[in-house]
Parts: structure tokens; sequence; C-alpha cells
């Protein structure tokens, strides 16, 4: 299944939708199986910890529900509550990482955007930076996995745009924190449709320019080494966001338009615009 979030345009309601190419079939109702919560509540995702269940129910309402086109939707972050965002550095064979495996990098939550709300630049005095990525969603609880058994607690993948504010003098957990830097989308797709992630590739562009064209079989550290290298270190809880590390890095301005299409996972288009909030510089 490839299931996404969306608002209806002049309608701010997030809605749970089941993405088909060009259309959306609105499945909110399948939400429905998902007990209420109350304080305290449980850490992660609650939709993507119900997923079993809410999927059932997706299958069961998907051909009767009504059918939107993709273009008269705006498509949030997959994503709702993501608790956290692990970040692969020098995850690339190319870079040489000593020891063969990378480090992490951390992304505050708020940073999750979805294609509908752009990448928005806050500080237009400085350069972002793209970065391509796979993300990899966490489906269940897990701490100490073995890789031999990491891909079982996926709930899913999408693609990635792990945004960077060029580094002057800041920490660089504070550089990918800024709100709309950690885009995902267009859908998480399932993991029963990828079974192995490593076989996927990445194509990206900005503007109708291709900046990167890679396979994530080229990883020094496979979806399955990261989810046990980083569990190793901390608890993962479901919704949490595990992004492959970047081998495609380029600057951005507003204006542009980045497109990346992962085989499988498909298309997501995400323009560059000046916040809202951004500073005079």
């Amino acid at each position: 299944m490839h299931i996404c979030r969306f608002t209806r345009h002049g309608d701010s309601t997030p809605r749970l939708g089941l993405l088909e190419g060009g259309t959306v079939r609105d499945v909110t109702a399948a939400t429905e199986v998902l007990a209420p919560q109350r304080w305290p509540l449980p850490p992660g995702d609650q939709l993507i910890a119900g997923l079993p269940a809410v999927r059932a129910r997706i299958a069961a309402i998907a051909a009767g529900a009504e059918t939107i086109s993709r273009a008269q939707v705006r498509l949030l972050s997959p994503v709702a509550n993501p608790g956290k965002f692990v970040c692969g550095a020098g995850n690339w064979k190319h870079h040489g990482a000593p020891f063969g495996m990378m480090g992490f990098m951390g992304k505050a939550a708020s940073a999750a955007a979805g294609e509908g709300d752009g990448l928005q630049i806050a500080w237009p005095d400085r350069v972002t930076l793209h970065e391509p990525e796979l993300a990899i969603i966490i489906g269940t609880t897990c701490r100490n996995v073995a890789e031999a058994d990491a891909l079982d607690h996926v709930a899913g993948y999408c693609c990635g745009l792990d945004s960077t504010l060029q580094r002057e003098h800041e920490d660089y957990a504070f550089c990918k924190s800024f709100d709309s830097y950690g885009t995902l989308g267009p859908a998480l797709v399932t993991a029963d449709e990828v079974p192995d992630p490593s076989a996927l590739s990445y194509r990206f562009w900005v503007n109708d320019e291709l900046r990167g064209e890679r396979s994530f079989a080229d990883l020094t550290g496979s979806p399955a080494q990261m989810i046990a290298f980083a569990s190793s270190a901390m608890t993962l809880h479901p919704g949490d966001v595990v992004m492959s590390g970047a081998a495609d890095v380029g600057p951005l301005r507003v204006g542009d338009v980045m497109r990346i299409a992962i085989d499988t996972l498909g298309e997501m288009r995400v323009p560059v615009v000046l916040s809202p909030h951004a500073r005079a510089g």
C-alpha cells in the first residue's frame, strides 16, 4: 500500500489516503480502528504503531472510497508525529568512512514536512543544501536489534529530502532542524512492497537538471545495518525516521523545484519557497 496524508484545497483537516498514481482514495474512515488515547501518551506515532489494523480496514473500504485527483490535494508528511530523525552521516562507499560504518546526526521532529509544504527557507541570507535520501520508517519499538531482524521492524519507506543549512559555526543538528527540512513523501510505501531496500535507486533533479542518480546498494551501511547500529544506542519507536545519508549535496535558492524519484516509492516534487517566518537579511 501507498499510504499518504493530505488536505483538500480549502480545508486544513488532515485526512488519510491511498495514493494510486494520479489519484488519492480517501480512506480516513480506516483510522476509526485506532483506540482513543489519553495522557500519558505512549511514545511514537499512533497511526504507524497501529498500521496493521489500519491496513486491514483500508483493504475493506478502499473499493468504495471517494477518489480525488492528486492535483486537487496537498500532500503532507506521511508520518504525522515522528519521534525523531536519525540521519546517516558519511554513509556512502565513496565517502571512505573510517571503520566501514557511518555515524548519525539528529534532526528535530518538527522539521517533518510533506510535498505540499514546500521547502521553506527561513534564513535567505544563508545557503541551504539539498540531500536526497531514502527514508526508513520504523514500525515497532525496538532496541539492540540484530541486523538479520532489523527490517522486521520497518513499517515502510518513502522518498526523503534531508535539507541542511550550510554550516558555519553552528552544530549540524541545528542546521538540519529548520521547519520543513525533513521532507517525506509522497506516501509511505509499506514494507511488503519493498523486499530489499538496498535494491532501490534514486534520481534527483533541481529545475529539471539531474543532480544525482545512485543505487542504495552503494550505502556503506545498509538500511538493516543502520537500524541495528542506531538501536544499539537508542530505542526506536513507531514513526521514527532513519535517513540513509546523502551523496548528492548542493545549493538551493528560493524559486527552485526539487524532484526525487525512487523506483517503487514514487516521485515527489518540492518547491523551494520563502518561509513566512523568514528573517530579514
